[in-house]
């Protein structure tokens, strides 16, 4: 079917529902099942629907991709991979700062997997991140603007949500599935190990600032 024939087949519901999946992935590229009702209802929708949603994406170089296992369905570049320091699907450019703290976001869900948990909602202090970040010689560098920031811009693609200020002794990450297809494990790795040396030679650009000339990652 060509999506007109599937526009014409949907019931007036379904076409609102359509309409509001595809501006969903568009400006957060992911849908997380588990994250709220509205991203359940999209996710369903997307589930049953998803030739169609497909099919008005790829007009446009995109794919919808399902993980029913997690959860989640994202968009796809269908011409390009993603790389380290960028959401795969729309390549959407982070500072190095920013990169780092989503590789220790990434190594603390995956963390949390190997360790065995089933749970749907993974929740980790505030205090993990910040000792994730103490690897890259980072901890006591981010200032809590700049961290409440961060984490603002990754609650946004609904990879996290956070419970509390950033500043509070009591604030906690919920982690989603979703930061699992944020980064490719090889391409973490690669990207942890040059972040981790550019970061200790240069600290004095961390604390607080943009870095100079570092409006996107670097490509590997």
């Amino acid at each position: 079917m060509s999506i007109e024939e599937y526009w014409e087949d949907f019931t007036s519901s379904e076409k609102d529902l359509f309409q509001k999946a595809c501006r969903r992935l568009l400006k957060q590229t992911f849908i997380v099942r588990d994250r709220d009702e509205d991203n359940k209802r999209a996710y369903y929708f997307v589930s049953k629907r998803l030739d169609a949603v497909s099919q008005y994406f790829r007009y446009i170089g995109f794919d919808a991709v399902i993980d029913r296992e997690n959860g989640v369905v994202m968009l796809k570049n269908l011409a390009e991979s993603g790389e380290a320091g960028r959401l795969q699907s729309n390549r959407f450019a982070l500072k190095k700062i920013e990169s780092v703290v989503l590789c220790c976001l990434w190594t603390l869900y995956a963390d949390r997997i190997r360790s065995g948990s089933l749970s749907r909602v993974i929740l980790v202090p505030m205090i993990d991140l910040r000792f994730e970040l103490e690897k890259y010689g980072l901890r006591d560098q981010i200032d809590k603007g700049t961290m409440t920031s961060i984490l603002t811009l990754f609650s946004r693609f609904n990879l996290i949500d956070v419970n509390g200020k950033p500043g509070d002794p009591d604030c906690t990450i919920r982690l989603y599935p979703s930061l699992q297809f944020a980064l490719e494990p090889e391409e973490f790795r690669r990207f942890a190990e040059s972040a981790r040396r550019r970061m200790m030679d240069s600290p004095e650009m961390i604390a607080g600032e943009d870095m100079e000339d570092d409006d996107e990652t670097d490509d590997e």
